[in-house]
């Protein structure tokens, strides 16, 4: 159990001075909670599969298990009750009604099985939230295991992105960009990782009670981050990386530690990397595997040297105690120095510009680009400042909003909302800006939610930061900075639909929220408390899994329906559908068998059933339109059915064209 101060002291914001830390047993479950939630991150950060639904039945179940064996356990007095005080009881408050907003959604959501999928997500950050909320309050040093734990998972993670660059064997899908893109899956999803790993490789290297090779390995650390992060050529995670380095300064302490790492491995790191973004084998797409093994392989050997000589230079640095007064000229020194980059870098970008209101402007010009231009996925990316469609995603977002301001139309749906309004063949999860996709999706509640639970989580943060003191605090500041980075982030992307990255922070969150307090001793047990506890995880288990379900179902039904066993294909959709009744997918597969078998009745049943069920989706009134126009001979009601897919999507790869056979078959008729 973590030591705290006294009460009063701890809501003065500092501890009571020499008194002595509270011992208690430990609970006999801490080591099985330690472990679970080591391996819920393990699994998301390596294994979150992206931005699917397929990651979240396993994650989202077992932390929901997990944080109900913990409040079970409390309830019936098995182990002492987590302490959150006032922050920490208001955020768990505003993210169940967050939550719970998203699942209500459903009811009057344009694609409700979308708007399924984001409650199921939002029920799993809220099961992580809760798993942080039992570490903090039953694990001695939370905030130090945590931080060691996600700096053990990040460099894994990070390991496994450069293999993909070292070894290509291990990634071989180069065709539409050679950008560092594993475990995640996406690019600046993984430049997130990438720069919520920096404040923890910080903390390790300058907190002199790690040992000297910690220290050393956390600086190799920061140069292979550094590379990593420009590989992933993710704009956005340079920027929120930067952040989070200065968030880290500002509340980690040991900046002259701090400061010495970053010098000692990002321009290592840097030299690296341009060098990298010369190698066709390494930067291009399209590339043969000769040339990237052979890119690869001096690549390795690149970064281990690299890597050994910065952790030499380091070893040597951690093992040198400076007097005070050498501390305090160093620390000159370094603002000095950081004062003459920060004005001659001003002076020479003025000198290039020449008008720098101007050149302002041209970069918010730059910024808004068109539609239809798309920006480069070769280095040459990091020279512009263009939005990459992100301006267009976000007036979108905004006419989406003003057009259903109380709900929105429903969590999950901007990719489909938006088609009437598109001008591209974009087609983007979200607007890459959480306060716009709430908005956009959910209307002033859930907008208004979301924005008292981010309140409440800053609240909890501070409260923590106030509350630890020495290593643990400075634990908790490289958890803050990493978090910092992922709000920044959620300005300029989609991180909160990637468990890889939205995991280590819900949890890190719930940790800081009870990290530091006594918890409270169990007086009486409530065993209804624990058997609602499990019918609440039960249900949501259910609410995870039955997607997942309907998924492997669905997947079935494809290929029976590719082998021409349409019976079986039928059975398979049938199923998916009963697990998943939200979705059109299944009711379109039965279709296709039906109308294979000749029962053109059943089929068009089945069509009009998806079409009502989703009467925005413009797949569902092709494929209706498709049926009458092919099957039916009907071309009176065929027109209607295209058009009304036309008129919710103009870029459909479909409608068009088979609208213009309508028309010709008008013309031939007569």
């Amino acid at each position: 159990m973590l030591a705290c101060a006294a009460m009063r002291a701890a809501l003065e914001g500092r501890a009571a001075a020499g008194r002595p830390a509270p011992t208690r047993r430990t609970p006999p479950l801490t080591p099985v909670l330690v472990a679970a939630a080591g391996a819920l991150l393990a699994l998301s950060v390596l294994r979150g599969q992206g931005a699917d639904t397929s990651s979240l039945f396993s994650i989202g179940s077992g932390a929901a298990l997990l944080a109900t064996c913990g409040l079970a356990g409390v309830a019936l007095g098995l182990v002492p009750r987590p302490q959150v005080g006032h922050a920490g009881a208001l955020l768990l408050v505003t993210l169940v009604a967050w939550v719970a907003w998203l699942g209500l959604s459903i009811v009057w959501s344009i694609e409700p099985d979308r708007s399924w999928g984001a409650f199921n997500r939002g029920l799993t950050y809220l099961a992580l939230l809760g798993v942080g909320v039992l570490a903090g309050g039953l694990v001695r040093r939370a905030p130090r295991l945590t931080a060691g734990g996600l700096a053990v998972i990040f460099a894994l993670a990070l390991l496994w992105a450069l293999a993909g660059k070292v070894v290509p064997e291990l990634d071989p899908d180069v065709v539409r960009s050679a950008r560092l893109r594993e475990p995640v899956g996406y690019w600046n999803a993984l430049g997130l990782l990438v720069a919520m790993s920096l404040p923890l490789w910080l903390w390790v290297a300058a907190r002199r009670e790690h040992a000297a090779p910690l220290r050393a390995g956390a600086v190799a650390a920061l140069l292979l981050s550094t590379v990593a992060l420009v590989l992933t050529g993710s704009r956005g995670g340079v920027l929120v990386a930067a952040a989070a380095v200065l968030v880290w300064l500002v509340l980690g302490g040991d900046r002259l530690e701090s400061t010495a790492a970053l010098l000692l491995a990002v321009p290592a790191g840097l030299v690296v990397s341009a060098w990298a973004l010369g190698r066709p084998g390494l930067a291009e797409a399209g590339v043969g595997i000769s040339e990237r093994s052979r890119d690869g392989a001096v690549l390795g050997m690149v970064l281990a040297v690299a890597a050994a000589l910065v952790f030499a230079l380091a070893l040597l640095g951690a093992r040198a105690e400076p007097t005070p007064e050498r501390r305090l000229r160093l620390a000159r020194l370094a603002a000095a120095l950081a004062a003459l980059l920060v004005v001659g870098g001003l002076v020479l970008g003025v000198a290039r510009v020449g008008d720098p209101v101007a050149w302002a402007g041209d970069r918010l010009e730059e910024f808004r680009n068109p539609p239809g231009e798309e920006v480069t996925q070769d280095p040459g990316r990091f020279a512009t400042t263009s939005s990459n469609h992100r301006w267009t995603w976000w007036t979108e977002a905004w006419r989406l909003f003003r057009a259903h301001p109380a709900g929105g139309t429903g969590a999950g749906t901007f990719e489909l909302a938006r088609r009437p309004l598109r001008e591209d063949t974009q087609q983007p999860l979200a607007p890459h800006n959480a306060a716009l996709q709430a908005l956009s999706e959910t209307g002033l509640a859930g907008f208004a939610l979301l924005l008292a639970a981010a309140g409440a989580a800053a609240a909890v943060v501070i409260g923590a930061l106030r509350r630890l003191e020495g290593g643990e605090r400075a634990a908790a500041a490289a958890l803050t900075a990493a978090m910092a980075a992922y709000l920044a982030h959620s300005l300029i992307d989609l991180g909160w639909e990637y468990v890889a990255v939205s995991a280590p922070v819900f949890l890190s969150l719930g940790v800081l929220a009870s990290a530091g307090r006594e918890a409270a001793s169990a007086t009486t047990r409530r065993p209804l408390v624990a058997l609602s506890a499990l019918v609440v995880a039960l249900a949501a288990v259910t609410s995870l899994g039955s997607p997942w379900l309907a998924e492997r179902r669905l997947d079935r039904a494809y290929g029976a329906l590719i082998d021409g066993d349409t019976r079986a294909a039928a059975s398979a959709a049938r199923g998916a559908a009963a697990l998943n009744p939200l979705t059109v997918e299944p009711l379109h597969v039965q279709a296709v068998a039906a109308e294979a078998d000749g029962d053109q009745d059943e089929a068009e049943r089945l069509y009009r059933r998806a079409a009502s069920l989703q009467p925005e989706n413009p797949e569902a009134w092709y494929q209706l339109g498709r049926f009458r126009f092919e099957t039916r001979r009907d071309l009176d009601g065929a027109y209607a059915d295209l058009n009304r897919s036309y008129n919710l999507d103009s870029f459909h790869p479909r409608t068009g064209e088979l609208l213009d056979e309508v028309r010709a078959a008008y013309e031939t008729r007569g």
